[in-house]
């Protein structure tokens, strides 16, 4: 049974990281982590074309250039060449790991991971919330020893910079027809 609810933590607006982001990068984050097709691990497709569609005002540049911020601050992590994001943060905060059968459920969802920069992340994550809660049952899972014993990477040893080479899109209205991100920064 996949989810059917999302969990955020009002404690996310003591975070002065979040709070300092701007409006559109916080809808996108809240785009993400309620999305319906978001799985066990916090990942989920990345298509700016509909996650700008789930607002009447978003077009998939300002996705673009929200995504680029939620990545800078390493809320999230994305791969353009898989089209696939993680909310980085998810395992540690959504309750999955509490629950042992939800636990082997991200095991799964972990091995539908394209991206390897994704699924590095995702095993740091995972080891460090182990680190902070050593007696959960879920760490006695076959399946969930197996995923922490693979390749692990702090996301602040990643860099994404998102291509902004998609038909139509200029990330700044008025500042030239170029589609090279940091020209137009």
């Amino acid at each position: 049974m996949g989810r059917d609810r999302a969990t955020i933590n009002i404690d996310i607006w003591s975070d002065a990281d979040f709070r300092d982001l701007t409006a559109a990068a916080q809808s996108l984050y809240f785009k993400i982590t309620s999305h319906p097709k978001l799985d066990y691990c916090g990942c989920v497709e990345f298509h700016p074309g509909r996650l700008a569609a789930m607002s009447r005002e978003m077009t998939s540049g300002e996705v673009m250039i929200a995504a680029q911020e939620l990545s800078d601050k390493w809320f999230c992590v994305f791969d353009q060449s898989t089209d696939e994001v993680l909310v980085r943060s998810f395992v540690r905060h959504d309750g999955v790991m509490k629950q042992p059968r939800l636990a082997v459920s991200m095991t799964k969802a972990y091995g539908a991971i394209a991206s390897n920069k994704i699924r590095a992340v995702l095993v740091h994550e995972l080891q460090r919330f182990r680190k902070q809660n050593p007696d959960l049952p879920a760490w006695e899972k076959p399946q969930v020893m197996t995923v922490l014993k693979q390749p692990a990477v702090s996301v602040r040893e990643t860099k994404t910079e998102l291509t902004w080479d998609f038909p139509g899109f200029l990330p700044f209205h008025g500042m030239g027809a170029t589609t090279d991100a940091a020209a137009n920064v």
